[in-house]
């Protein structure tokens, strides 16, 4: 059952041309739905248009089945978690989290135990009494979170809220609110540019292009069957290598009629100095190596093939020196798109 449903949605300003443009979305109850996307593709727009704080040029949206088209966006039982925390200043933590309670007319009693249960959740109580200005960058966006939680909302929507931390921090919250999620149970959407944490957090992905879906499904499915080459390319650290066709064709691989570009993932894919023993089940190019990367538990190789420059992830460094070397893929590992640069089954 979808929570919430945009229907036919465009937005535009003035006179320009639409941003969005006749799109349709569904985001099913209790998913942690995640809207990726480079900058300016339309997923906070989007986001805005659901909390009521952007109006719709034409179409409609529907929670629980029902238009909140015309609904102030207070009366949208939704609660709203922004990237610059948008907190008050001159009131405490307990007070910014009273404040939406108080507004909602909610009694004391009940407003002081919401409080002490979500502080406690997100790890807020011995900072109650602090305003924003005394705390980090991690304890000001719980703070903001909490305030959220306690309004206990049918929806939370969040804009890029970890985008003003440090790495550190951007990793540890992301674990708390995948926790959150799980203990909450509440249906979450999500604005980010960042794949790893669609990836992570996401039970869904809605992957967008200049106001357009390019694929919307799971992460795995999003991984594993990415429905075009923008998928493809996007999803993926580094992102897949897509060459012409033209280069498999000259290395002996029997394409599927049809394909114009043929992708392998830079994980899936092996390098080496030389190269013995393959069989009919591998293709193999030359090239020469241009940059080695050590991160830790991973090696990163560019290479510099007839064909372009391709990227290799190994997780066991083989201490392939500069110069000539050789990437070996897999065919079963390769994916295949055609002229307009969908995926070929």
């Amino acid at each position: 059952m979808y929570k919430i449903e945009l229907r036919n949605i465009t937005k535009s300003y003035g006179g320009n041309p639409p941003v969005i443009e006749n799109l349709n979305l569904g985001i099913k109850e209790g998913s942690f739905t995640v809207l990726l996307g480079p900058s300016g593709c339309g997923k906070s727009t989007i986001l805005r248009m659901i909390a009521g704080l952007e109006t719709v040029t034409q179409g409609d949206i529907f929670m629980d089945g029902i238009s909140v088209r015309d609904t102030a966006p207070g009366d949208r039982q939704i609660a709203m978690v922004f990237q610059n925390y948008a907190l008050y200043p001159t009131m405490t933590v307990r007070e910014n989290m009273e404040f939406g309670l108080k507004n909602g007319k909610i009694p004391k009693e009940e407003r002081d135990k919401r409080i002490q249960e979500i502080s406690e959740m997100v790890g807020l109580t011995e900072y109650l009494d602090r305003k924003p200005q005394h705390l980090s960058g991690g304890q000001r966006q719980r703070v903001a979170l909490a305030r959220a939680i306690v309004k206990k909302p049918a929806v939370f929507l969040m804009d890029e809220p970890l985008s003003n931390l440090d790495a550190k921090l951007r990793n540890q919250i992301r674990t708390d609110l995948i926790e959150l999620y799980r203990k909450l149970g509440t249906t979450f959407v999500y604005v980010t540019h960042d794949q790893v944490e669609a990836m992570s957090m996401g039970t869904d992905i809605v992957l967008l292009e200049k106001g357009v879906i390019r694929q919307s499904t799971t992460p795995n499915e999003i991984y594993q069957h990415p429905a075009n080459v923008f998928t493809a390319k996007f999803i993926g650290s580094p992102p897949m290598n897509v060459l012409d066709a033209s280069a498999f064709t000259e290395l002996g691989v029997s394409l599927p009629e049809g394909t114009r570009y043929v992708g392998f993932r830079p994980e899936i894919a092996m390098v080496a100095s030389s190269i013995t023993g393959l069989t009919g089940d591998y293709v193999a190019m030359e090239g020469d190596l241009l940059a080695r990367e050590m991160l830790g538990d991973q090696t990163l190789y560019k290479v510099q093939t007839p064909y372009g420059i391709v990227h290799v992830k190994i997780f066991d460094d083989w201490g392939v020196g500069y110069g000539k070397v050789t990437i070996v893929v897999k065919k079963s590992n390769l994916f295949f798109f055609d002229q307009q640069e969908q995926a070929i089954a």
